[in-house]
């Protein structure tokens, strides 16, 4: 059996509605991520890609189905018993803090000592770019230099699996493009199994080994970046991945490797 670095299994949350009722954020999801590879749940707002991301961490409790990470069933683990790094979409640091205790404070809280808490904030720091920054605070930062901080934080506990929600969603176009790819760069140096949620189609084909797209709590088809764009497995997914003209078309006949449609009242 091929090893699996994170298997969501079967995963479904749902919550009540005043108007609606109850509402599924996620309806059996199932998702492998095989240990050190990247993949992205993509999908538009509303989706369930995050809440998803979420139940792998930890932050919320599945109504159905299972969390495995690292071939441990973490289903009902707290967040801080899962060897996970997670960096937020609003990069959560603590402003009372300086970077070097930001990037620290994971390493206190698992009873590091004090020697190779130094060293190992001075090492990623360095691995994301910001050597010399430990006594800085994030708000003499740039947005772009708070997203390194974040990363920072979030591999300085060496994590066995990487977890992003929507990191650069705050920043502008061009830094957009530049960090996400230092972060895939970054990913494939320290070979960290990796979660990524985005609703933007080009950042999700840009850094992914696979991607998992998702619509109204499911998802609807996963493969590669030239799987999604050439072989959609729905009018959905080849709506949301590339720019397409939809035509109403009927099966007339199939055999083989072939057939005939009637397109517009003309058959092909």
């Amino acid at each position: 059996m091929e090893a699996v670095g994170v298997r969501v299994e079967g995963v479904s949350k749902r919550y009540s509605h005043k108007v609606k009722g109850e509402v599924y954020a996620a309806r059996d999801v199932t998702l492998d991520v095989r240990p050190g590879e990247f993949v992205t749940m993509l999908g538009p707002s509303g989706c369930g890609k995050t809440t998803t991301l979420r139940m792998i961490a930890g932050f919320e409790a599945p109504d159905a189905g299972r969390v495995v990470i690292g071939g441990r069933d973490v289903t009902h683990d707290l967040a801080n018993q899962r060897n996970i790094g997670f960096v937020f979409q609003n990069y959560a640091l603590f402003p009372h803090l300086s970077i070097g205790e930001n990037v620290a404070y994971g390493l206190r809280v698992r009873g590091v000592a004090a020697a190779g808490i130094e060293r190992r904030v001075k090492e990623v720091l360095a691995l994301v770019g910001l050597a010399g920054y430990e006594h800085q605070f994030s708000n003499q930062l740039s947005g772009g230099e708070q997203q390194r901080v974040a990363l920072a934080r979030a591999i300085v506990i060496r994590p066995q699996v990487l977890l992003f929600d929507e990191p650069l969603s705050n920043l502008d176009a061009k830094l957009r493009v530049a960090m996400r790819q230092e972060i895939r760069d970054l990913q494939r140096r320290l070979a960290i199994t990796t979660v990524y949620v985005t609703h933007d189609q080009e950042e999700a084909m840009a850094v992914s080994d696979r991607i998992a797209v998702m619509n109204q709590g499911s998802i609807v088809q996963e493969g590669s970046a030239d799987d999604l764009y050439y072989r959609p497995a729905s009018a959905f997914v080849a709506q949301f991945i590339g720019r397409v003209n939809l035509l109403p078309a009927r099966v007339e006949a199939a055999s083989g490797g072939g057939g005939e449609v009637t397109v517009l009242g003309h058959r092909l």
